[in-house]
C-alpha cells in the first residue's frame, strides 16, 4: 500500500514537472509581447507595381493595429526570387515579412538552381488579393464570342499568334494548359512584361491575349478590345458580365495570380495567428477593399494559414506538370 501511495505521489510530481517545462517551452516559444519594433515587408518587385500597390494598402493598416510601423523595403530581382529568398533566410521572428506572389509556386520549377524553397522555407500567413486572367481579343478579330473564336482558331491550327503578360506567369501557363486541354494549337509571342505585351495588343500586332484586367480595361471604351471569358470555373467580381471558360462548356482550368502574406518558415504560431487576424481585419477595411478593387483585385478574406498552404502545394504541382509538359527554362 505505501509503495503505491509513494509511486503515486511520484507519478504526479513527474506530471507536474512535465507539465511545468512544456509551459516553459511554450513562453519560450512565443514571445511574451510583440511586436516592439517596426516591422520589414519585403515586396520582392520594383515600387509601383500591382503587387506594391496592395502591400501598402494593408501595411498602413496593419501597423495601426499592431501599434508598429509596417515599412515596405522593394527587393525586386530574378522574378521576385531576390526579396522571397531574403526573407526565407531571415530570423522567425515576426519582424521580417514577404508580400509573395503566383511566382512562388512556379519558381522551384522554372529556375535549375533556386536557393530556397518557397514551399518549405516560407510560411503561409493570409491571402491578400487574387487577379483573375482574361481572355481578350482586339478589333483585327472578328468573333462574336469565345465559343467562335475557339472555333475559329481550331479550324487552323498554328496559324493565330497570341499572348500573356509574360513568359511564365500563371497568364501564359494557364493560356498552354488551357489550350492543351481544348485541343487548339496557337502559337505564344513572348513579351519580356505586360507593358510592351499590352501596347502591341492595342496596335494590332496579335489578336489574341491572355492578361489581368487592370493593364486592358482602360482601353475598353475605344471599343477596339473586349473580354471574351475569364480563365477560371466561375465568374470573377472584377468583371460579373464576363463568362467563365467554364460555363461555356470549355475545360476549367483556373489559372489564378494571388498575392499573399507570408514569413519565414518557423515563425511562433501565436505571431502568424496574430498576424492572420490583424490581416483579415485590414481586408475587411472599407477604404481598403475600395482601393484593391479600383485596381481590379479580387479582395480576400484572408483565409487560414494551413489552408492557404496547401493551396499553394497543389498550385505548385499543377503548374510544375504544366512547366515540364512544355519544357520551359528560365537562366
Amino acid at each position: 500500500m505505501k509503495t503505491s501511495r509513494r509511486f503515486s505521489r511520484l507519478a504526479v510530481a513527474a506530471q507536474l514537472a512535465l507539465g511545468l517545462c512544456a509551459a516553459s517551452f511554450a513562453t519560450a516559444q512565443t514571445p511574451p509581447s510583440w511586436p516592439t519594433r517596426p516591422i520589414n515587408l519585403v515586396v520582392p518587385f520594383p515600387a509601383g507595381g500591382p503587387t506594391d500597390a496592395v502591400a501598402r494598402a494593408v501595411a498602413q493598416k496593419l501597423g495601426e493595429s499592431l501599434g508598429q510601423p509596417v515599412i515596405i523595403e522593394n527587393k525586386g530581382g530574378a522574378g521576385g526570387n531576390l526579396g522571397a529568398q531574403a526573407v526565407a533566410r531571415a530570423a522567425p521572428d515576426g519582424y521580417t515579412l514577404l508580400v509573395g506572389t503566383a511566382a512562388l509556386t512556379t519558381s522551384t520549377h522554372l529556375y535549375a538552381k533556386l536557393p530556397y524553397d518557397p514551399m518549405k522555407d516560407l510560411a503561409p500567413v493570409a491571402m491578400l488579393a487574387k487577379a483573375p486572367v482574361f481572355v481578350w481579343v482586339n478589333d483585327t478579330l472578328k468573333v462574336q464570342g469565345f465559343r467562335e473564336l475557339m472555333a475559329t482558331v481550331k479550324a487552323k491550327p498554328g496559324q493565330f499568334n497570341y499572348s500573356s503578360s509574360a513568359p511564365a506567369t500563371l497568364a501564359h501557363l494557364g493560356s498552354l494548359y488551357f489550350f492543351e486541354k481544348a485541343g487548339a494549337k496557337l502559337v505564344h509571342l513572348n513579351y519580356k512584361g505586360s507593358s510592351q505585351a499590352t501596347n502591341d495588343f492595342l496596335g494590332g500586332v496579335f489578336p489574341i491575349y491572355f492578361e489581368l484586367a487592370q493593364p486592358v480595361v482602360p482601353h475598353m471604351a475605344s471599343g477596339k478590345v473586349r473580354p471574351l471569358a475569364v480563365l477560371a470555373s466561375r465568374r470573377s467580381p472584377v468583371m460579373p458580365d464576363v463568362p467563365s471558360v467554364a460555363e461555356l462548356g470549355f475545360p476549367a482550368v483556373d489559372a489564378v495570380p494571388f498575392i499573399a502574406l507570408l514569413a519565414p518558415a518557423g515563425t511562433p504560431r501565436a505571431i502568424v495567428e496574430r498576424l492572420n487576424l490583424e490581416s483579415k481585419r485590414a481586408l475587411a477595411n472599407p477604404e481598403v477593399r475600395a482601393r484593391l478593387g479600383g485596381l481590379y483585385f479580387e479582395v480576400s478574406d484572408g483565409g487560414e494559414p494551413a489552408a492557404i498552404g496547401e493551396w499553394m502545394r497543389n498550385e505548385s504541382k499543377q503548374w510544375g506538370e504544366v512547366i515540364r509538359r512544355n519544357g520551359l527554362k528560365v537562366d
